[in-house]
């Protein structure tokens, strides 16, 4: 007896581990994205018959997996440019995939709860439910919504202009949906036990079908507006500096020669507008200071304003209330004045230390973690004819952001990032990913400007016009249209994440009356 439980053991938990390994075979660099239709299936199969507390941890295992070969590259990003130990970057990197594999562990313990609970079948609730743990994965604890579910299907254009409606969480539902549908047929030819899930098969191709229409008719109607919008050109400079000299003050006259260089030639056939990457220039920058007039200067020789990443600061009366801002700001060449954005969301352990007034262990943990205060207010940059917001790195990554941008009168978006923290791992092609969503959600181009790559155009369809290879000196540039309609999804936001928690309120009610009834 206590041998056929330790196998039945074993086979679960190499069920949920080989659920979390087959969850980031669909991301990139791996790109299986049809994996993502049948990842589910082995968790699934364990769940069967497990308590909620055993499909909670069952669920826990699937997501450590999961998370900890997704989010891989955290250790050299915090080992060779963080400054932290190999033994303080893998802690993290533990410590992170044991908290994001909580939300997997959640969504197995909470539809075996609903089950035993309510009478609520977890093939009913299962997508309403992945769902609701995705949008709390956005916001709790500052937020951390990378590799979202949905980002896997991001070169599936036909399938994810939904997006438009449902933002990126409506890919996901449609994921989960499949794979419980196939789940309840590969039961069904295995047992024999249940009759075979017509409706749930019926209900699963309809969505699917009409998701796919809706994405071709969208496509080609957004195709029809952007030939009679207005256009204008940007490019978007990769300077590809090393990271090992890039703060290293001996090196920021060759830096700035270098983006000089490229501006004059990205610049030749016209250019409405320049993008340089996030700190591309490395210094605490103000217009007063010796590289103002370098700045102003260029712009003025390209005839283009030029927008540039470098950090600010703000002097306070004494010296631990001075600031330090990741920013954004954009030169003109008309006049002398530029305009600044300071980066709202900050990356936790990298730009600021989190929970550091109530932890002061923490600090002395990972010495060398920037100290970087969040700006206050989303800006809008004005050029000739057209409106852009800019997300500075991790800010793509959260949809609001962008929306908010849109809402407020945006014409395009503007992402700048620094990758080459990253190395040649999954990592930029994860982040690139992400931006094709919110080029999608707010029917707006993206220009994303990276120091050593992926640069790139995004189309408001979600295509991507141009792309450059990872660490390669070059720029790119192109003609993106401007965007002066809004979305469902810019207007209202995440309002069908709203519905997912309003349809499991009402299914627990229902169980609740069902179970009474039946006493």
């Amino acid at each position: 007896m206590k041998k056929k439980a330790i196998q039945k053991f074993l086979l679960e938990f190499f069920l949920s581990s080989f659920a979390g390994i087959l969850l980031t075979l669909p991301f990139p660099k791996f790109g299986l994205s049809q994996v993502a239709w049948i990842s589910f299936i082995p968790l699934f199969m364990a769940l069967e018959g497990a308590s909620p507390r055993k499909a909670f941890f069952l669920g826990w295992i699937t997501g450590i997996v999961h998370f900890s070969t997704l989010i891989s590259w955290v250790t050299v990003s915090m080992a060779l440019y963080g400054n932290l130990s190999d033994a303080i970057s893998f802690f993290l990197l533990v410590l992170l995939s044991l908290y994001l594999g909580l939300y997997v562990g959640a969504f197995g313990g909470l539809l075996n709860f609903f089950r035993n609970r309510f009478c609520i079948e977890p093939a009913v609730i299962a997508p309403v439910v992945w769902i609701l743990l995705e949008f709390l994965r956005t916001y709790l604890l500052s937020g951390f919504p990378w590799g979202l579910l949905g980002y896997s299907q991001y070169q599936h254009l036909f399938l994810i202009q939904i997006s438009d409606i449902t933002g990126v969480y409506g890919v996901s539902f449609l994921i989960v949906l499949a794979n419980v549908s196939v789940y309840l047929m590969v039961k069904w030819v295995r047992f024999r036990v249940n009759p075979f899930p017509f409706l749930y098969t019926i209900v699963t191709l309809g969505v699917l079908l009409s998701v796919i229409f809706y994405g071709h008719f969208r496509i080609e109607k957004i195709k029809k507006a952007n030939k009679n919008s207005i256009h204008i050109q940007v490019s978007l400079i990769q300077g590809n500096m090393d990271q090992a000299q890039k703060w290293d003050p001996t090196y920021t006259t060759e830096t700035l020669d270098i983006y000089r260089r490229l501006t004059i030639m990205a610049a030749k056939d016209h250019s409405d507008l320049i993008v340089w990457p996030e700190t591309a220039v490395p210094c605490y920058f103000s217009p007063e200071h010796e590289y103002g007039p370098f700045l102003f200067s260029l712009a003025k020789k390209v005839t283009a304003p030029i927008l540039f990443g470098s950090l600010a600061y703000e002097a306070g009366s004494r010296p631990e209330d001075h600031k330090y801002f990741n920013s954004a700001f954009l030169v003109s060449p008309e006049d002398k004045k530029m305009s600044r954005y300071d980066k709202v969301h900050l990356v936790p352990f990298g730009e600021y230390v989190p929970l550091k007034p109530f932890l002061p262990f923490v600090e002395k943990m990972v010495v060398g973690v920037g100290d970087f205060s969040p700006g206050k207010n989303l800006t809008l940059f004005s050029i000739p004819r057209a409106r852009f917001g800019v997300l500075i790195c991790y800010e793509i990554v959260f949809p609001s952001l962008s929306r908010n941008y849109c809402k407020s009168g945006a014409n395009f978006l503007v992402t700048i990032t620094n990758d080459a923290w990253f190395g040649r791992s999954s990592a930029p092609y994860q982040h690139f990913s992400m931006a094709v969503f919110r080029a999608i959600e707010n029917r707006t181009a993206i220009v994303r400007a990276a120091n050593s790559g992926i640069s790139g155009i995004i189309e408001p369809t979600g295509y991507i016009l141009k792309q450059t290879p990872l660490f390669e000196r070059t720029f790119c540039k192109g003609e993106i249209p401007v965007n002066f309609s809004s979305t469902f999804y810019s207007q209202y936001g995440d309002v069908g994440v709203g519905l997912c928690g309003i349809v499991l309120l009402l299914f627990m009610v229902i169980g609740v009356t069902v179970n009474r009834k039946n006493r």
